[in-house]
């Protein structure tokens, strides 16, 4: 964008950043769509319809599942001893519609506040330091190099967030759908911020609140039960886990069994929870997480 026409240039990067985001939000819902299907018959031995409109048999492949999900991340597929093992499709089933007008208003929210309103701000700050005759200072014009690169970095996170929200809001609207699905769990990457990894330490989260929360009688304040949970995580909701902020690549994915769901990941986390946070409590617990986390990230 250019500094000296701002609103020029500005609309026609809008315009341009939207309709890619408006593309690479097609094809993020179609690969949810597919991680979901074979994820769940996976889990399961049941599948949900292809998303695109079209006939469909009452069962499918695991084979073929895993070649859709191939088809639509553009990796290679290396062939799998159960291929063959039919899967059963639940054909009473409707794949939730995309908000594209809602997203598009997002989309354009997130560009404008992370791109060109923080350019013009400065800009605008710009026209002081003119006073001062700085605008020829070689100091100055750094400044102004670097608040286009710090504009630019949070401008694409901004993108990258609203690329990724139509497969998110698609597996989140469609397992809440799902008679199968019995709760939910926090999915990180491999780099995640402090929240997100609490999040995921805390594995499954079910639809009863009792069981989400623990339930059950509440022990005596004093007594050994009580003071071994000081350090538990806080209890979360599905509108925690459907949180994301910006550079977030976390992903809430359904569950299907009342067994402790647990990844690799999350067991991990979970276990270091418990040694960071020990004898600690409220605040004092997640700020000592945070500290711990912050010192690990890459």
């Amino acid at each position: 964008m250019n500094p000296l026409s701002l609103a020029e240039s500005g609309s026609a990067w809008l315009a341009y950043m939207l309709a890619l985001i408006r593309g690479e939000r097609r094809r993020s819902r179609d690969q949810a769509a597919a991680f979901l299907r074979l994820y769940r018959a996976l889990e399961t031995g049941y599948t949900l319809p292809p998303l695109q409109d079209g006939s469909v048999g009452d069962s499918t492949t695991l084979g073929e599942l895993r070649e859709d999900w191939a088809r639509v991340t553009e990796t290679i597929r290396t062939p799998e001893p159960d291929d063959a093992d039919p899967v059963r499709i639940d054909g009473d089933f409707d794949w939730p519609e995309e908000p594209v007008e809602s997203f598009d208003r997002a989309a354009v929210a997130s560009l404008v506040s992370q791109g060109p309103a923080r350019v013009r701000e400065r800009v605008a700050q710009a026209a002081e330091e003119q006073a001062r005759g700085r605008l020829d200072d070689a100091g100055f014009l750094q400044e102004l190099d670097d608040l286009h690169t710090s504009a630019g970095t949070t401008a694409a996170n901004a993108a990258d967030r609203e690329a990724i929200r139509a497969g998110r809001d698609l597996i989140n609207r469609a397992s809440q759908e799902d008679r199968r699905a019995v709760g939910w769990a926090r999915v990180t990457d491999g780099n995640p911020c402090a929240f997100c990894a609490m999040l995921a330490s805390r594995g499954a989260i079910y639809t009863s609140v009792a069981t989400a929360v623990g339930g059950g009688r509440r022990k005596p304040p004093g007594s050994a039960d009580a003071r071994n949970r000081r350090n538990r995580r806080p209890p979360v909701t599905l509108q925690d886990l459907t949180r994301y902020h910006y550079g977030c690549h976390c992903q809430a994915v359904p569950i299907y069994s009342r067994a402790d769901f647990h990844t690799p990941q999350s067991r991990d986390y979970e276990r270091q929870w418990r040694e960071v946070t020990r004898g600690k409590a409220g605040t004092e617990a997640l700020a000592a997480w945070r500290r711990h986390i912050e010192s690990t990230r890459s």
